[in-house]
């Protein structure tokens, strides 16, 4: 049995509740003048499906994964990641955090329950993130924080339609940054590796997008950024099986889909830079503790 299919979103812009597919879900999107659906979000929903329902990630999914959505809006992406078996994050700037993003995430989160993955929604203000401060938020169920490491770390970040303006850039990418390094260096493992972020975006202003990437690659931010090849977006949009099923090209114009992960080379200077920074804090410990014994 096919699923039914989803209109693009600039055919329903007017709709103020909107009913949405996806795989084993149907949501009821609220949205408003402030967060509506976005082509993005929906593009990048049908390839995170494609790519995370796989039988290769059931194992990792199924182990209480974590994923962020950044920019979430109406929450559509964040409520696909959660349909998937990922505890969510969807976040937002607070007047949609705690409003629209809020209530679609509270009326929708029994709808994804089948995936196991729960959501929750939190604000979360590029422009005053702090990565050292930054944890995820404790539910105070059953957070298994079993390590100081556990509450910063994110298996997967997603943003959809985010980048569209100049002043948002540098923000968005410091947070991305921060969260990506925050997972690295939290992980038990002896070799972490940063989590992948899948990001969604509408080419209209060509020089925009290149300065964003060039921004990203360079050495204040270091990610390596790839492009997911166009023509299996394609045919992912374009499949009768699919939840979209759009066959004028022109109903998703635009729409790109890119991955960023931190390079090495950034994980090792930043893990250097860590512990310069220790040695020195220990250094002046030492100090201190020397001439208050003399």
């Amino acid at each position: 049995m096919e699923a039914p299919h989803n209109l693009p979103a600039h055919a329903t812009k007017h709709v103020q509740q909107l009913h949405y597919a996806l795989p084993n879900a149907q949501l009821v999107l609220h949205q408003d003048n402030h967060a509506a659906d976005s082509t993005g979000a929906q593009v990048l929903s049908v390839y995170l499906d494609h790519l995370l329902a796989d039988s290769r990630h059931q194992h990792r999914v199924a182990h209480n994964q974590r994923a962020i959505d950044l920019g979430s809006g109406t929450g559509l992406v964040a409520l696909a990641l959660a349909n998937l078996g990922y505890d969510t994050l969807a976040t937002d700037v607070d007047a949609i955090a705690h409003g629209v993003l809020a209530q679609n995430v509270r009326e929708n989160a029994d709808r994804v329950s089948r995936g196991r993955g729960r959501i929750r929604a939190a604000a979360l203000d590029w422009f005053t993130f702090d990565r050292d401060a930054w944890r995820w938020p404790s539910s105070g169920e059953d957070d298994d924080d079993q390590d100081g490491g556990d509450a910063r770390h994110v298996d997967l970040i997603t943003t959809a339609d985010t980048v569209y303006d100049p002043s948002l850039s540098e923000p968005l990418l410091r947070t991305l940054h921060g969260l990506s390094l925050l997972s690295s260096l939290s992980s038990s493992s002896g070799s972490p590796t940063p989590p992948p972020i899948y990001l969604a975006l509408e080419a209209r202003d060509p020089a925009l997008i290149a300065s964003f990437f060039q921004l990203a690659a360079s050495s204040t931010f270091g990610f390596k950024c790839s492009r997911i090849d166009p023509a299996r977006i394609k045919k992912l949009v374009e499949s009768e099986k699919g939840t979209l099923a759009w066959q004028d090209e022109a109903d998703w114009e635009g729409v790109e889909l890119w991955k960023l992960v931190l390079s090495k080379r950034e994980l090792n200077l930043q893990k250097t830079s860590r512990r310069q920074l220790r040695q020195q804090a220990l250094l002046s410990v030492n100090t201190a503790t020397a001439e208050g014994g003399a």
